[in-house]
């Protein structure tokens, strides 16, 4: 039998339903409610009592789908043998943006790897640490486009013009800020409470924090460019914007990321490099100023949205994961 335990109530919701039409028994360890928490939180989150839920769930023949950094203690507890070890269990969204915060996980993970493991990456980088300073094998880490239809679905909408940015994970908002104090433009950025982003120099840059789904999107939406300002260092980030932005087909400026080459491809010509403002302001300048250019991003974006499109369903592919 196939388990699923979640960190957060109502996460990867394709994924979720999927196995469990599928006769998969889904679980939640972690707090209630969505969106994005702090640091912090998801470590109070790790500490809950709320793990002894897994007692008697399942015996070693099942199969177990860990979703978040719950998974650090349980896999204490099946180390130390409280709980009874499955015949196969794999660990997946567990995103780290930090150096410090990496090794110190590689060292824990190390530790308490124990047979049956394995990892489900959403980014080549997050599949590489894995491998090096993890010592996963490279048949145990799965490497998964993250395609969930996301809520908030905003309709199709003339441009209104400027520039939009958002998001929460690794961004550079200070960048993108001084990037556009030269241009013409608007632009609207909308973070979580938890990004620390300087005040705007301009009276036509405007921050909002943390708008529901369906306005994130429709701001996005009447934009005539999306700017992703990513830093360079991190793994899987920025990809529940650029589901948004492909579904609208809107041209893309983003720091070069292999999460999001991974959706677009290398020689997307909207990459720009990291820590470069100047990069950045030339690359939306011309996107603004050159109809021809914004139409081949676009062009772009669109195709990637029907490449991703014809993966299939994520629930199938992770599926796959459990029983390969």
């Amino acid at each position: 039998m196939n388990h699923v335990l979640l960190s957060q109530a109502g996460s990867y919701r394709d994924i979720t339903q999927y196995l469990q039409a599928r006769g998969a028994r889904v679980t939640v360890i972690g707090p209630d409610g969505a969106g994005m928490r702090s640091k912090a939180a998801i470590v109070r989150a790790m500490l809950s009592p709320r793990l002894w839920r897994c007692r008697g769930l399942w015996t070693r023949q099942d199969r177990l789908l860990v979703v978040g950094w719950q998974a650090l203690p349980l896999l204490a507890l099946l180390k130390a043998r409280l709980l009874p070890r499955p015949q196969r269990l794999l660990v997946m969204a567990c995103f780290i943006h930090g150096q410090r915060a990496r090794r110190v996980a590689d060292r824990l993970l190390r530790w308490l790897r124990i047979p049956g493991l394995g990892f489900i990456a959403f980014s080549p980088g997050e599949a590489r640490h894995l491998v090096q300073g993890v010592g996963m094998a490279p048949q145990d880490v799965f490497c998964h486009l993250w395609r969930q239809e996301l809520d908030g679905r905003a309709a199709p909408q003339e441009g209104e013009g400027g520039i939009f940015a958002g998001g929460f994970s690794n961004r550079d908002y200070d960048l993108l800020l001084e990037a556009a104090e030269t241009l013409d433009e608007p632009l609207v950025i909308v973070a979580s409470q938890h990004n620390r982003i300087r005040p705007p120099a301009r009276a036509s840059t405007r921050i909002l924090r943390d708008l529901p789904e369906t306005e994130f999107e429709d701001l996005l939406a009447r934009s005539t460019v999306v700017a992703m300002p990513l830093r360079g260092a991190g793994e899987a980030c920025g990809q529940s914007v650029l589901l948004r932005v492909l579904r609208h087909g809107k041209p893309l400026v983003a720091t070069r990321h292999e999460a999001i080459e991974a959706y677009l491809g290398a020689d997307y010509p909207g990459f720009v490099p990291h820590d470069d403002v100047h990069a950045m302001r030339s690359a939306l300048a011309g996107v603004l100023a050159q109809p021809a250019w914004r139409e081949e991003l676009a062009q772009r974006v669109r195709q990637a949205a029907q490449v991703l499109a014809g993966r299939g369903e994520p629930g199938a592919e992770i599926e796959r994961f459990l029983h390969g």
